[in-house]
């Protein structure tokens, strides 16, 4: 069995420098059994450390609501970059971000080195409880 379980999954995820890295392809549409798959990818990925995550939505048509549910769940993540050029993955990443509260800090970008850099700016201080103004 090699591979198996990633093919009849929408959307791949992978290991980036220390940047977990999530992107679809054109009019995908993501259901919660392929938001859970992705999940569990990032979690071996990730290996037992605390990454940070780059999501490119850029052509994603629409997540469902069991899918969006089971991203605002609990990932080993420091922090969430959502990237979509269109006023479409803006609409989804502030539903999502507005209906469920995600554990990490979740910002949208339009620009995908606006994101790398916000995402890493933090990867490299490494602070505990980051509550200063933002």
């Amino acid at each position: 069995m090699k591979d198996q379980e990633d093919e009849d999954v929408t959307g791949t995820i992978e290991l980036s420098g220390t940047v977990l890295h999530l992107k679809w392809e054109h009019g995908d549409v993501v259901t919660e059994s392929d938001a859970r798959a992705l999940m569990r990818r990032a979690k071996i990925l990730s290996a037992g450390r605390t990454l940070p995550l780059l999501v490119e939505m850029t052509g994603l048509a629409w997540i469902d609501q069991g899918a969006q549910k089971a991203f605002a769940g609990t990932w080993p993540l420091t922090r969430a970059a959502l990237v979509g050029t269109s006023p479409v993955d803006q609409t989804l990443a502030h539903f999502y971000a507005g209906r469920h509260t995600p554990v990490h800090p979740t910002r949208f970008f339009t620009s995908l080195d606006e994101a790398m850099s916000w995402l890493m700016e933090h990867h490299h201080e490494h602070g505990h409880d980051q509550t200063g103004a933002g």
